[in-house]
């Protein structure tokens, strides 16, 4: 009997998922046919038109009248023409044959006033006024950027067009703000990204034109007053690019209009506090070092001596009051505080320092204590905290070797040195950590080039007490507390082992000052010699101790290599440099000492192979 069949399962049929129609690309073909050659075309045709009306002209076929009033047909026609066009929905192609008519209407409206003047210039002026005015009406009725781009350049060409070689600032500068009110509007009403470059472009080729030519001291007025206004428009500009460009470029004009008199200053805190006020209506993070710039720059560039000193400083507390509202972590916000800092303390000392050099460290101080107050305004880990820190100790840095002279720069640089290090630290910052070994580097500079002279003779001093080591201490001290301080064992090790060095570098004069003072001639070389190596061999010793009972590995390596580095000099130098005598005394004594700190090790054996068992096993 044969089996049945087995039921059959067909799978069910996929369900069509829904398409979803993607716009599709015009073809390269379609873009060149329908828009370029159009433009194309209508331009050939513009200039065909013109070369037939010259021909006209030449051969005297109609008289001025008639060929201004062809002119305007022409151009009307095409307007109706270009309208029936796109009332048919063939848009781009309207768009050019409109764009003839504006043309046509702008050319015809020239040639009465300029070339035929059949028409005061007052009166073109009007007319081509009301043509840009129904050319932009045709763009928004149409909603057409490329018949209002055509408009806005006919707008901006009618000044220079009909100029009539006469200064009329307040109605020139008038006439573009009206048309810059209408493109800004335009740019943001409808999206039209090619207006305000437009309008920008051409406000600032009219005010250049119109300044290398008629300013004047008695067109100071008129030409501050549209610097702002020009300002105040683009300040609110959909780009950013032109708010940059005219927060630059107000400044400069202002600063030409009134360089002569150093009054610029003043005029540029309106851009300024402009310029963050737009940084705080729109977040613009960059804008606010930017401001900083445009208002420095030009004093940077016209530099007078009688530069009023409260403006510059009006200018810094504005900056800085910014920072203290506003700023915060990021490269922007922490590149303001330190420029505005700089750039101001700059401009001071180039302003101030040959009648006042008694107050510039003092300046540089109070900046400094400025700057602490604002870092209060951070969080505790916030870089910006530290980096106002670190501004404020550097002009506190700054302040000392200003308004001071001799030991004293080196010990306020020593304790800022600490200072930073134990603030590296607070903060973990890495930036503070690098100021603050710049600072002991400056240090160490001074003390060996400068600090180590300020006695020429033994016998102007005392043994110890005297400034010159009273500074070689405190800068070993300083060196040690930073040691305490950093975190990097490497970098504490580094500290560490310098301030030694520099204590003992120290109490190296003290000894060539005491053998000078109590030695005769003759012998003071090898006393000197003796001396010192004395003092190393004991200094030795007392790291030793101190490295047992601090349990501190460090100590004793560093007093054991102090031991090394006297036994290397006795027997390469001093044998051969000494007398008899002398050499006699320095190998018994330092024979002494030596013994000593073997006993020391002897007598502290276990105590030692308990410490040396704990530094290996960490």
């Amino acid at each position: 009997m044969t089996p049945p069949p087995l039921p059959r399962f067909d799978p069910p049929a996929p369900i069509p998922s829904p398409q979803v129609a993607s716009p599709e690309p015009v073809p390269l073909e379609t873009t060149l046919g329908l828009n370029w050659i159009n433009r194309i075309a209508v331009f050939t045709l513009l200039l065909g038109a013109a070369f037939l009306f010259k021909y006209g002209v030449d051969n005297d076929w109609f008289g001025p009248g008639v060929r201004v009033a062809l002119g305007i047909a022409a151009g009307i026609i095409s307007l109706l023409a270009g309208d029936r066009v796109w009332r048919r929905g063939q848009t781009v192609f309207a768009q050019g044959v409109i764009g003839l008519g504006l043309a046509l209407l702008y050319l015809s409206i020239y040639a009465a006033a300029m070339l035929y003047h059949l028409l005061p210039q007052s009166l073109a002026f009007v007319a081509m006024g009301g043509i840009t005015g129904g050319a932009v009406g045709l763009a928004l009725l149409y909603n057409s950027q490329a018949i209002a781009v055509l408009a806005l350049v006919g707008g901006y060409l009618t000044p220079p067009a009909l100029s009539t070689g006469e200064d009329h600032p307040w109605i020139l500068f008038g006439y573009v703000f009206l048309l810059n009110v209408g493109a800004l509007l335009l740019a943001r009403i409808r999206r039209w990204s090619a207006l305000e470059p437009i309008a920008a472009a051409a406000t600032i080729i009219l005010y250049a034109g119109w300044f290398n030519q008629w300013f004047g001291d008695a067109n100071r007025p008129v030409a501050t007053v549209f610097a702002f206004a020009f300002y105040g428009q683009f300040s609110i500009a959909t780009r950013s690019e032109l708010w940059a460009v005219f927060q630059l470029g107000s400044a400069i004009a202002l600063a030409l209009i009134w360089r002569d008199q150093a009054r610029f200053i003043w005029w540029n805190l309106p851009i300024a506090v402009g310029g963050l006020a737009t940084t705080y209506r729109r977040s613009w993070t960059v804008a606010p070092i930017w401001a900083l710039g445009c208002f420095w720059l030009p004093l940077w560039a016209w530099y007078s001596p009688d530069a009023p000193f409260a403006a510059i400083s009006a200018a810094f507390l504005l900056f800085f009051a910014w920072a203290l509202w506003r700023v915060q972590d990021g490269a922007p916000g922490l590149a303001l505080i330190a420029a505005n800092a700089a750039l101001y303390y700059a401009a001071s000392y180039s302003l101030l320092n040959l009648a006042h050099h008694e107050y510039m460290g003092l300046l540089a101080a109070v900046v400094g204590a400025i700057h602490l107050l604002l870092a209060r305004n951070f969080e505790a880990s916030s870089a910006a905290k530290a980096l106002t820190i670190g501004v404020a100790l550097a002009f506190v840095t700054l302040a000392v070797p200003i308004q001071f002279v001799g030991f004293r720069v080196t010990i306020a640089w020593a304790l800022e040195g600490t200072a930073l290090a134990w603030l590296s630290t607070r903060f973990s910052s890495d930036w503070l950590r690098a100021c603050c070994w710049i600072v002991l580097a400056l240090v160490l500079v001074r003390l060996f080039l400068l600090d180590i002279s300020i006695y020429s003779r033994g016998s102007e001093y005392s043994t110890v007490v005297n400034t010159r080591f009273l500074t070689f201490a405190v800068a070993t001290a300083a060196l040690w507390f930073a040691a305490r301080f950093l975190t990097e064992r490497s970098e504490a090790a580094v500290a560490y082992v310098v301030g030694h060095a520099v204590l003992l570098f120290g109490l190296g004069l003290e000894i060539g000052g005491w053998v000078s003072r109590n030695v005769v001639p003759a012998d003071q070389s090898s006393v000197q010699i003796v001396a010192v190596s004395v003092m190393m061999t004991i200094y030795a010793v007392i790291l030793v101790m101190v490295g047992v009972r601090k349990q501190g590995a460090i100590h004793r390596i560093l007093g054991l290599a102090l031991v090394a580095l006297v036994v290397a000099k006795l027997y390469l130098v001093d044998v051969w440099v000494l007398g008899r005598l002398f050499r006699i005394t320095a190998f018994l004594a330092l024979g002494v000492l030596l013994l000593a700190l073997s006993y020391l090790y002897s007598r502290l054996r276990p105590v030692l192979d308990r410490l040396l068992r704990a530094d290996s096993s960490t």
